[in-house]
C-alpha cells in the first residue's frame, strides 16, 4: 500500500502580478470611471492551477464610483484547501477641481 502524500504547501501569486493601487479621475458626468487591470495568476506545487477569486465582486473593466476607495482583494486556494497570501489593491476615483461641477452629490 502506497503512502498518501499530503499537500501542505499553499499556492502563491506570481511575483509582481498583484496590481498597484489605482488612482483615476472621473471620466463621465455620473462621477464614475472604468478601471482596467490584469487578474493576477498563481501557481501551486501540485502542478494543478490554483483557484483565484476576487472577494468583493470587482472585475477588470468595471465602472467604479468616485468617493471612498474600493478594495480589490483576490484569494488563492489549491485543490488541497491550502490558502495562500492574498493580493490586495485599492481603487480610488477622484474628482479634479476643474470637473467640480460634475462632482456634486458624492457621498
Amino acid at each position: 500500500m502506497a503512502d498518501a502524500i499530503l499537500d501542505k504547501e499553499p499556492p502563491q501569486f506570481i511575483a509582481g502580478e498583484c496590481p498597484d493601487d489605482v488612482i483615476l479621475d472621473i471620466d463621465s458626468a455620473n462621477n464614475t470611471a472604468f478601471v482596467h487591470w490584469v487578474v493576477p495568476s498563481g501557481c501551486d506545487n501540485s502542478g494543478d492551477p490554483p483557484v483565484i477569486v476576487e472577494l468583493h465582486g470587482h472585475e477588470p473593466d468595471m465602472q467604479f464610483e468616485a468617493g471612498a476607495p474600493h478594495l480589490v482583494k483576490y484569494n488563492i486556494t489549491d485543490g488541497a484547501g491550502n490558502v495562500g497570501s492574498s493580493c490586495e489593491f485599492m481603487i480610488t476615483i477622484q474628482c479634479e477641481s476643474v470637473k467640480y461641477f460634475m462632482c456634486l452629490n458624492i457621498k
